[in-house]
């Protein structure tokens, strides 16, 4: 079974549930179409696996220790805990959380491979956040690993994947939520991109500049993503919304996110066989964040750190290009 599978499925699969128009199902269906495809040839692309060698255990230890010491921080600075309080999520400093992010998921899978059952306890502090999607990431990136690494056999994969469902449905329970909201969630994300598809031109509407404002709000400030699609469905409320992980590359570059589907599947076809552990840390980080990326969409800084560093890693072992040293 070839895991980057599951991100086309999934997407399939999110606005099946999520009631798209018939054009939305059929842009929708190429986009899925396109990705498969990539990711089948990018199986038999050749290449090999050329480490950085760049770090090592000891500093992940340090950067995993480090996201740890973040999420202790956070939750007695502003003394509450956001998993059983959601009102407390806006207390918590939003850099710091990213950063927390940025440093625990990569840091606990490094871990992970290495054999250290510590690694677990990442997903679980990070959970007191009050978020879905750091913990979501973290436990498919974990599973991901697992069933890689272990060579499981696919029952145990389902089994693990009821469990997780079972565990966000609790933390839905014990705040309250609704399981019907679930749904609603998914139909109003899947209306969201009925609108892009049905308002944006063929050549795209903000031609590439939505996905560089995923840099440029990191660094410079400015209007997010998120924030561009809530400007372009005419909502001026001040809230951001998810365009699911083909409504940004439509908004930008339009049915030309075909191609972009398709050199996505590509990458994951490649960086997929890859066999050093950091190879396989950027692989499983990324491969997390395309799954969660079918309603959040890729548009992100720290996420799109991680695929520069997969493209280059591609790149590296497609071509043999060289990098220099900067840890031991």
């Amino acid at each position: 079974m070839r895991l980057p599978l599951l991100i086309p499925v999934t997407f399939l699969v999110f606005i099946t549930f999520g009631l798209a128009s018939y054009k939305t199902f059929a842009v929708g269906s190429l986009f899925v179409l396109a990705m498969t495809y990539g990711i089948l040839k990018g199986n038999e692309v050749r290449w090999k696996d050329r480490p950085l060698r760049i770090i090592n255990e000891k500093p992940m230890l340090w950067i995993f220790s480090l996201s740890l010491i973040l999420i202790a921080l956070q939750i007695l600075l502003i003394r509450r805990i956001p998993l059983i309080d959601p009102s407390a999520k806006h207390l918590l400093n939003p850099r710091l959380t990213g950063l927390t992010y940025f440093l625990g998921v990569p840091s606990s899978i490094y871990l992970f491979l290495r054999g250290k059952k510590y690694s677990l306890l990442y997903p679980v502090l990070v959970a007191l956040y009050g978020y879905r999607t750091p913990v979501l990431v973290s436990f498919i990136a974990f599973g991901a690993a697992y069933f890689e690494e272990k060579r499981i056999k696919l029952k145990h994969l389902i089994v693990f994947s009821i469990l997780i469902l079972a565990g966000f449905l609790g933390i839905a329970l014990i705040r309250g939520e609704a399981l019907g909201a679930q749904l609603i969630r998914i139909q109003a994300t899947t209306s969201v991109l009925d609108v892009i598809i049905s308002r944006a031109p063929l050549h795209g509407f903000y031609h590439g500049a939505l996905q560089w404002a995923g840099i440029r709000s990191y660094i410079l400030g400015g209007y997010s993503p998120r924030y561009l699609v809530a400007r372009f469905l005419y909502v001026k409320t001040g809230v951001s919304i998810t365009p699911t992980l083909l409504g940004g590359m439509y908004l930008d570059f339009g049915v030309l996110s075909i191609l972009e589907a398709y050199l996505l599947g590509l990458y994951y076809g490649v960086i997929s066989r890859a066999k050093d552990s950091f190879s396989r840390v950027i692989y499983y980080t990324t491969l997390a964040y395309g799954v969660v990326g079918v309603e959040t969409g890729i548009l992100d800084l720290p996420v799109y750190i991680f695929f520069f560093i997969g493209f280059y890693l591609v790149l590296r072992g497609k071509y043999g290009i060289k990098v220099v040293k900067i840890a031991e």
